[in-house]
């Protein structure tokens, strides 16, 4: 067998792997896609993506991926199908290390039925952390807003914006420089305030695979709370996301811990759609097992 850097040659085989493995909760690995085409279409324009893959007597057998951004490499996989797991999935994760700049932190988000894959893990010094609960609005469940929707982000609400997602999320990877830009018509921020001060906001993309709206972060301030805004936020950003962008449905991410959270989800138009749990491991960024 032979493990060499992924090329677009391999673009193909590997986003048929992963979408095969994906279909299988056993073998999920969540937020690295499900339908080949739209897989292979992040590899032709995102840079960012390192895979290695590994051949038997031509065959793709296996594959192993990560996004690096801000020194945190966001693992797939490991995906392995034909062979025996473990060994493949060691001789993959040492030879994705030897590729990769260096990166202070790992993070993996799988199926919480891939046991697997979480086994993996564990093994190789990561720690499991706490489940999370992935949703679903498709565009026909898509509710009316009752009354205004939430205003865009402007400047001037920049300082408290920022300030509320320091409480909120003061652990997220997510930054919100990027939604803060304003000339980029993948992402949205918009924002609920009371006078001049900023009492909500909620962050929305466009994901390419799966082709979907998503809405990566939404806080209210623990002062308002159950006053509607949270709804109106989320709701906003549906529509921008299906009505003006056409995008076929919206997809959220929400940890265990944050039942309030889950129920106004539920109560909004969402359905369940997977469970998954993370894994992450701190590292010295010169040292390499």
């Amino acid at each position: 067998m032979s493990i060499t850097r992924m090329t677009p040659d391999d673009f193909g085989d590997v986003a048929r792997l992963i979408e095969t493995q994906n279909l299988n909760p056993e073998t999920q690995c969540l937020h690295s896609g499900e339908h080949a085409d739209e897989i292979e279409a992040v590899f032709r324009k995102q840079p960012s993506m390192h895979f290695v893959v590994m051949r038997s007597a031509g065959v793709l057998v296996g594959a192993l991926g990560c996004e690096v951004e801000d020194g945190r490499g966001y693992l797939q996989g490991p995906f392995v199908d034909g062979v025996a797991f473990a060994p493949a999935a060691n001789d993959l994760w040492q030879e994705l290390q030897a590729q990769l700049p260096a990166v202070v932190r790992w993070d993996a988000f799988l199926n919480v039925r891939n046991e697997r894959g979480g086994a993996f893990y564990l093994e190789h010094g990561f720690r499991r952390g706490q489940g999370a609960q992935v949703y679903v609005m498709p565009a026909a469940a898509l509710q009316p807003l009752d009354g205004e929707p939430a205003q865009r982000f402007t400047p001037g609400c920049a300082a408290g914006v920022r300030a509320l997602h320091e409480l909120a999320f003061a652990d997220s990877p997510v930054s919100l420089d990027e939604f803060m830009t304003m000339d980029d018509a993948s992402r949205c921020l918009f924002v609920c305030t009371e006078g001049n001060r900023c009492v909500g906001y909620v962050a929305a993309s466009i994901n390419d695979s799966p082709r979907e709206g998503y809405i990566d972060l939404l806080a209210v301030d623990a002062s308002v709370r159950n006053r509607g805004y949270g709804r109106r936020l989320l709701l906003t950003a549906a529509h921008w996301l299906i009505r003006e962008c056409g995008m076929p449905q919206v997809g959220l991410t929400v940890r265990d811990m944050r039942a309030d959270a889950r129920r106004l989800y539920q109560r909004s138009g969402f359905e369940l759609l997977y469970t998954g749990v993370g894994y992450s491991r701190e590292i010295n960024a010169n040292k390499r097992s």
